[in-house]
């Protein structure tokens, strides 16, 4: 019917041709940002749905990158080693997550994304389920207070690696990690006067 409107009136036409063009422009800036996402992902190697969490890690990580972050550590009851420690200027606090593998990664909570002192708790409907569900499946913690890990230096040596050097328990480490990923790519003792540079 609109085909026939169409070829009847001329006006029509471009109403209908009009309306074809605004839909193709609304759905192509529609799918800009799921492009970006995608292009993220596959730049950094990173899952899809973690792009918006990876790219306000590495955020946090540029912000707090001058920070000297003095880290106590603590080991959980099921073996993984945590090491947290806040920048004194930001209030951002960096977690090092090491698993019983070895395998470490490091992530950041943003001090204003905290619940401060005296605000109300959440009130929406559908955080107060989500409350819920995560208090009846998780138990108390069972943390001990082990060595505290110092970072002797860092520095941003590309956009995508992070060196830094480390001491624990007695030890120095020369730790390259990446940002975006928060994942430690490679780790070797060193001399505790190794600098922070690439190579």
């Amino acid at each position: 019917m609109l085909r026939d409107l169409a070829n009847s009136d001329g006006k029509s036409g471009g109403v209908v041709s009009l309306l074809k063009t605004v839909a193709l422009v609304v759905t192509i800036v529609g799918a800009i940002p799921t492009a970006i996402t995608a292009y993220h992902a596959w730049q950094y190697k990173v899952p899809f749905t973690k792009v918006p969490h990876r790219l306000a890690q590495y955020d946090l990580w540029m912000k707090n990158l001058d920070c000297q972050i003095e880290y106590k550590a603590l080991d959980t009851a099921q073996g993984t080693k945590l090491d947290v420690g806040a920048c004194p200027s930001t209030g951002d606090i960096a977690i090092r997550i090491e698993s019983t593998d070895g395998k470490t990664t490091y992530e950041w909570i943003a001090y204003n994304e905290l619940q401060k002192p005296g605000e109300e708790p959440p009130t929406n409907l559908i955080d107060l389920f989500i409350g819920v569900a995560r208090a009846d499946t998780a138990g108390p913690p069972s943390v001990r207070t082990a060595q505290a890990m110092e970072v002797v230096c860092q520095s941003l040596v590309t956009k995508n690696q992070l060196v830094r050097v480390v001491r624990e328990g007695g030890k120095c480490f020369r730790e390259e990690l990446s940002p975006m990923r928060g994942s430690i790519d490679k780790r070797e003792e060193v001399p505790c006067d190794t600098q922070c540079t690439a190579g």
